[in-house]
């Protein structure tokens, strides 16, 4: 009996935890924001000149769908389609080098803020991931959020992705408004 007690309550506290973003954000529509592609900055031995393989180009567009998602999910942010945008910088993947261009993309799209996000690669075993995110009005960067990372797999790749936007980004935007970042 006290066992069925006990999951009941978890089974609540489970429940009520899962509607806390939905009322925390209530008071504040999501922003729009233009979430760029995901890119490479690659200073490993030889990766230069070899290039990006085709294992990092599919894995970089996993993890930009999965920002993506992850963001939307939030109910933070509005994902505002990138597809439209025919700057050079952006066809080329190297909106972490044009300081601060893509807010200017990001306006043009119709988004208040911009994310660039890379994964900066040291060698196999060491690597970052880093977010700017952008004022597009502006052009000010209202965050920098960076975590280092061990291994080149997929699954290393999620984690500080999942972390990075969670801990970074959702629960401090959460926190901000009077909310809780969800489970």
């Amino acid at each position: 009996m006290k066992r069925l007690i006990w999951i009941a309550a978890c089974l609540l506290v489970a429940s009520a935890c899962a509607m806390t973003p939905a009322l925390a954000t209530a008071s504040e529509r999501p922003r729009k924001i233009a979430v760029f592609d995901l890119e490479l900055d690659d200073f490993s031995a030889g990766g230069p000149l070899a290039g990006e393989s085709p294992a990092e180009t599919k894995r970089l567009a996993e993890m930009t769908r999965l920002a993506r998602d992850l963001l939307a999910a939030s109910g933070l942010f509005e994902i505002v389609d990138v597809a439209a945008a025919k700057d050079p910088m952006v066809e080329t993947h190297r909106l972490r080098k044009c300081n601060g261009c893509d807010a200017d993309v990001a306006r043009g799209l119709g988004a208040e803020l911009s994310f660039v996000g890379f994964f900066r690669k040291v060698s196999v075993m060491v690597q970052s991931l880093v977010f700017y995110i952008r004022d597009t009005k502006s052009g000010a960067l209202v965050d920098i959020s960076q975590t280092d990372f061990r291994g080149e797999t997929d699954e290393s790749w999620r984690r500080a992705l999942t972390w990075l936007i969670r801990h970074r980004l959702v629960e401090r935007d959460l926190a901000r408004r009077g909310g809780v970042a969800p489970e």
